[in-house]
């Protein structure tokens, strides 16, 4: 419902955003409409992104290269976690870079081989 127009609106009209909390999509009831079944699809897609975690020390791979101000472009970065924000760093220059949106973005962890240091007793 719209402060200036008080008829309501519904999820049946075609709903452009699609950042709709899961909390509420759990209540919705069930519907035979397209435009509402394509709407809820897209809303837990993006809840799906955004749920993904990354730790530090993880390596990521963007599905496509990003080109900096500073005019570098790459596609692999190892995370970096400072208190709460999140870092870049691409492995090849140590530069640190910050990609806006990056749960949103299509990326995928690349398995690094971690050597651990012998002990001997």
């Amino acid at each position: 419902m719209s402060s200036t127009n008080p008829t309501r609106l519904t999820e049946n009209m075609g709903p452009c955003e699609a950042e709709c909390p899961e909390r509420i999509l759990d209540l919705l009831t069930p519907t035979e409409h397209r435009h509402a079944i394509d709407w809820r699809e897209r809303c837990r897609a993006n809840l799906a992104l955004r749920g993904r975690k990354l730790a530090q020390g993880d390596r990521i791979r963007l599905d496509q290269p990003v080109t900096f101000t500073d005019g570098h472009v790459a596609q692999e970065f190892v995370v970096c976690k400072r208190s709460r924000s999140l870092m870049l760093r691409d492995p090849d220059n140590g530069c640190f870079y910050r990609i806006s949106r990056l749960m949103e973005r299509a990326w995928s962890i690349v398995p690094v081989t971690k050597i651990h240091k012998t002990v001997f007793a």
